[in-house]
């Protein structure tokens, strides 16, 4: 008869996720610098030793924060994206998303680059960040060639690739000057500007 009762990696593997999530809390409150370990621990309910059983530090727990906040994301544009009945609204939903997103977690934004600046200081973190942050741009990557596909263009995977970086740097810029001035980049911006690029599409495919 089952009793109901957690095996040992079930209840490592539910102290990890506590972790993370409360470390998420902790470091949106008080930034990934002047964030403890034992603040940390104590918003999760455990002790700093717990934590340093799961993690081998501060980045180590920052980066499982960062690995899981960007497949949550990737999921969340995803899902609106497929939503949309036309062409038009998924590639305006993907913009939409990402604004919503700001609008509704502004504190996400600036301590990614608090970590980001962090990292860049450290061969081995960046390479580790860069790799995490890699699903995002798989992720556009793959809307570019879809998009591009429903056009009837067949673009090569370093196109597509081009295409997917590009819309993460559009993205991303906004972001900075949302975040820095809110009046500045309208909700629907990104959307608009994204909106344009099948009619570019088509352009460049007919003179082709």
């Amino acid at each position: 008869m089952a009793t109901g009762r957690l095996t040992r990696d079930e209840q490592r593997a539910r102290t990890r996720e506590r972790l993370i999530a409360s470390a998420r809390t902790v470091f949106a409150r008080r930034g990934f610098h002047r964030a403890s370990l034992e603040e940390i621990g104590d918003e999760a309910g455990y002790s700093t030793g717990a934590v340093y059983s799961n993690f081998e530090g501060k980045e180590d727990l920052f980066l499982a924060v960062l690995e899981e906040h960007v497949v949550a994301r990737a999921r969340a544009v995803e899902e609106a994206v497929a939503r949309g009945a036309t062409e038009q609204e998924r590639i305006r939903a993907g913009g939409d998303d990402w604004m919503r997103f700001l609008r509704e977690d502004p504190d996400w934004y600036p301590l990614f680059i608090e970590f980001w600046a962090y990292a860049m200081r450290d061969p081995d973190l960046r390479e580790q960040v860069a790799e995490r942050f890699a699903v995002i741009l798989d992720a556009n990557t793959d809307r570019v060639r879809d998009a591009a596909a429903e056009l009837g263009i067949e673009l090569p995977p370093e196109a597509a690739r081009t295409g997917g970086v590009l819309v993460t740097a559009l993205a991303d810029g906004l972001a900075l000057i949302k975040l820095l001035n809110p009046d500045a980049v309208p909700d629907a911006l990104l959307g608009d500007v994204l909106s344009v690029l099948p009619a570019l599409g088509r352009h460049v495919a007919g003179d082709a």
